[in-house]
């Protein structure tokens, strides 16, 4: 049995020897003969490689910026992409919002309001650059005039004129209402009327807020909610408040939007005409001026994408001042510090290899369709630091041909030195010190790397999935400081959504529909502000035609006459704007089919990223079981703030997924290529400790899992494989001595070639630590890490490791017959 069993560990052992020969002779023999044809034809590599150059170039005739965020942040087979492409074809016509903070003391006095009377004025009149006032771009209402409110004023308010007053007069009024800019503002509780408001006092302003007054036509009349931090006395009336909010509104239509005109390079602007965006040129610019003094904040439609493309891209600088210290870095490693041996010219060839590749991969990667984002920004920093790695080996590698190899001639040369790039050796001090360290604290190096671990373990249980886009806005701009008078003075305003039901048979469902917004007012935990136009529809009938619709549906024409009467009423005008139908809707006529209709509410803020994930789909539970039975029996919650939520969520998975993937691929790939399991177990384990390390000092350092660190994480294990792998790979190589005495020559060999390689990757990075940008500074707190403690594992942690239980070397293997002929010295 112990025959049968050693003979077959023999074969095992025998096929092992025989594949490490195959890959190890085969890989020797192609990057030889590789060397070989191009120092024996130097023009044509170049050649070749400038045409290579070229026809990649010729890629960025498709060259694609792509700015939509839908398809930039947001995974593009989520429900979220889906309901939000749908709703922007059904919807057609929205609006978006351009506001104003005003905070002191005490807004509610005279001081407060004349000066915002002062700025709604100039913002109303003053024109932009292509003519246009906020009128040209506002989002429209019908103007009630005090004629027709005193006309219509009946003394039981249950009393509706729509539905009691003669339908031709009643149609006239209506019609004969002007349209006037939609703003939500405390305003107009005076009428905007400057005498009136000029001659304001604080007790006209206490009056005036604390009486309630009805929503007429779509026009929100109660302006409580435009208060933060309120004041209430003994009797619970408004006295004071410390912040004041201030809207105006402009169309939003869908249809007419040109994403890749008014979009930003970022992929963070927001959807808007290019009207739209043009006047708010102009709202800035206003509030900019007005806004002096610390006591007024605001932003338009258009701040977000702005400030955070400016962010973005503003510090492409960097990458020249970067490519500078670049090359004095490149310099000072190559160079010989003498007239003969500078290497400028070898130190801006190799620079210019990097730029070439940079060209190669951006022209195919457009060439095959792929499109430019904002995280490419940071690619010219990358390859700075990744692509001078592989020029430090191989100038090692040339430096270290034997004195017989150096007599040889060029072509041979260079044969040789692609062939045994890994092998280095530059500064011996260096490499010195990190053999003492290796000989001197094998112990130590131990018990550092696992409290490191250990530490970094119980870091990573806190390491937290929350991606939040005001992290994109930096602090002191206009955007960022409204961000923070927000929070402070309107902490509890939750998250806007919307409960959004499609095409159905409404006249038939509204049951169903009363249960789902019974629903979302129950789980008052999450929901809060449900706004339904069903329970005041159904009283609106109840009253004037002494039907109930719950116990009784209507049929379609009843159903299509009633609705017209009630959205076209003073009191339930407001709701016209929960209806998007096939076509206009006419006072007078029955109302047409209704493509879409809205349930309003808020989320609950909160600022635990499971607590919103549970919160969506617990109210999307609430959509899924309405259960309509008729029309498209579409509905869905909808929410600008689920494409943050949804990426949270999916992040958390495919982090996770893509790093395993990713730890697996370096296992696989090093298996064949170094052609030993033993050393791609330790190079697999070097990368997991480090990105363990890294992600547990990430959470250390405050870097969330979102989308950025979750790029930066998968590139990161690409970049701390090469420091193990050149280390185990030279070890291998190395073949007199014992354990130790390999490990010493590997160390002395390729130690500095690693070092240098690591301190220009982060040279190339730093210039990231300068930037404002969220992105850069995740990327270069991810990449620092990376660099530490991937330097730290591959050339102190794996030779201590080597030391004790390093593999044998490669088996010895006949040299490839083209090189044995010709490692004859040119004078034999």
């Amino acid at each position: 049995m112990t025959k049968k069993t050693d003979n077959k560990n023999y074969k095992f052992g025998a096929l092992c020897h025989a594949v490490t020969y195959s890959v190890v002779n085969f890989t020797e023999t192609f990057f030889y003969k590789l060397g070989l044809y191009i120092g024996q034809h130097p023009k044509r590599t170049i050649v070749i490689c400038w045409i290579v150059v070229l026809v990649s170039a010729l890629g960025f005739i498709r060259f694609r910026q792509e700015k939509n965020p839908l398809k930039l942040w947001v995974p593009p087979d989520s429900s979220f992409v889906k309901d939000s492409e749908w709703l922007m074809k059904s919807l057609q016509i929205a609006y978006q919002e351009e506001v104003v903070m005003l905070t002191g003391d005490d807004v509610l006095t005279p001081e407060y309001i004349q000066r915002l009377y002062q700025l709604d004025q100039e913002v109303r009149n003053t024109k932009s650059s292509k003519n246009l006032t906020l009128k040209d771009v506002c989002f429209m209402i019908p103007k009630v005039e005090p004629s027709l409110l005193k006309l219509l004023d009946y003394n039981d308010t249950r009393v509706d004129p729509s539905s009691q007053m003669n339908p031709a007069l009643y149609c006239s009024f209506v019609e004969s209402m002007r349209k006037e800019c939609y703003v939500k503002s405390i305003l107009d509780l005076w009428g905007f009327k400057k005498k009136t408001i000029m001659a304001l006092t604080k007790e006209d302003i206490v009056n005036a807020i604390n009486v309630e007054s009805d929503e007429l036509f779509g026009k929100l009349k109660s302006h409580k909610d435009l208060l933060g931090m309120v004041e209430k006395n003994e009797t619970g009336h408004i006295v004071g408040a410390k912040a004041l909010y201030n809207y105006w509104y402009l169309t939003k239509n869908f249809s007419a939007i040109d994403m890749e005109k008014v979009g930003n390079m970022a992929g963070t602007s927001d959807w808007a005409t290019e009207e739209a965006v043009d006047w708010e040129g102009l709202f800035l610019e206003i509030l900019e001026k007005f806004s002096q003094s610390k006591e007024m904040f605001y932003y338009a439609g258009r701040s977000f994408g702005d400030i955070s493309n400016a962010a973005l891209f503003q510090d492409m600088d960097l990458i020249v001042f970067g490519v500078t210290i670049m090359i004095l870095y490149v310099q000072l490693v190559i160079s010989k510090f003498n007239f003969v041996e500078m290497r400028i010219i070898l130190g801006f060839i190799g620079l210019l290899s990097i730029g070439m590749s940079f060209v190669v991969g951006s022209g195919i990667c457009s060439l095959i369709g792929v499109p430019y984002g904002p995280v490419h920004t940071s690619l010219p920093f990358l390859l700075m630091g990744l692509g001078v790695d592989d020029m430090f080996i191989i100038i090692a590698c040339w430096e270290e041909l034997t004195a017989e190899e150096k007599k040889l001639p060029m072509e041979r040369k260079i044969a040789l030195t692609l062939k045994h790039a890994g092998v280095s050796i530059t500064i011996t001090s260096v490499t010195d010190v990190i053999a003492f360290i290796i000989g001197s604290s094998t112990i130590a190096v131990i018990v550092i790397s696992i409290i490191c671990a250990g530490f970094s373990i119980e870091s990573c249980m806190k390491l937290e999935k929350k991606f939040n886009p005001e992290w994109f806005i930096p602090e002191g701009t206009h955007l960022g400081n409204f961000f923070s008078a927000r929070n402070t003075y309107f902490p509890l305003v939750g998250f806007d959504a919307g409960l959004y039901m499609g095409a159905v048979n409404y006249s038939h469902e509204l049951t169903n529909i009363k249960r789902a917004v019974d629903k979302l007012n129950e789980i008052s935990n999450t929901t809060e502000n449900v706004v339904s136009w069903v329970d005041p529809f159904r009283d609106f009938v109840m009253f004037n035609f002494h039907h109930d619709v719950f116990i009784e549906p209507l049929d379609d024409d009843r159903f299509s006459i009633f609705l017209t009467k009630f959205l076209m009423s003073p009191k339930y005008a407001q709701y016209q704007g929960n209806f998007i139908f096939e076509r206009e809707l006419e006072c007078g006529v029955p109302a047409p089919k209704i493509k879409l209709s809205t349930i309003d509410f808020f989320f609950k803020k909160s600022s635990e990223t499971q607590q919103q994930i549970s919160a969506m789909y617990q109210v999307r539970g609430i959509a899924e079981n309405i259960n309509f039975t008729s029309g498209d029996r579409f509905a869905t919650v909808w929410s600008k703030f689920f494409a943050t939520w949804i990426t949270d969520e999916l992040i958390g998975i495919e982090v996770l997924r893509n790093l395993q993937l990713a730890l697996l691929c370096v296992m696989l790939c090093t298996i064949p290529l170094i052609a030993n399991w033993q050393i791609s177990c330790l190079i697999f384990c070097c990368v997991l400790i480090t990105m363990v390390d890294v992600c547990g000092l990430m959470q250390r350092w405050g870097v969330n899992v979102d989308l950025v660190s979750c790029i930066g994480l998968e590139l990161a294990i690409g970049l701390c494989v090469d420091y193990a792998t050149h280390v185990g790979h030279t070890f291998l190589t190395v073949s007199e001595g014992n354990r130790q005495e390999r490990v010493i020559k590997t160390v002395t060999s390729i130690g500095s070639a690693v070092l240098y390689g690591g301190l220009s990757t982060f040279i190339g990075v730093s210039m990231m630590s300068f930037s404002r940008a969220y992105t850069f500074q995740s990327f270069f707190k991810i990449f620092f890490l990376v660099i530490v403690f991937g330097l730290f594992h591959g050339i102190v942690l794996l030779p201590v490791i080597l030391s004790f239980i390093g593999p044998s070397p490669y088996k010895k293997h006949k040299k490839p017959a083209v090189e044995e002929s010709e490692l004859k010295p040119l004078d034999s």
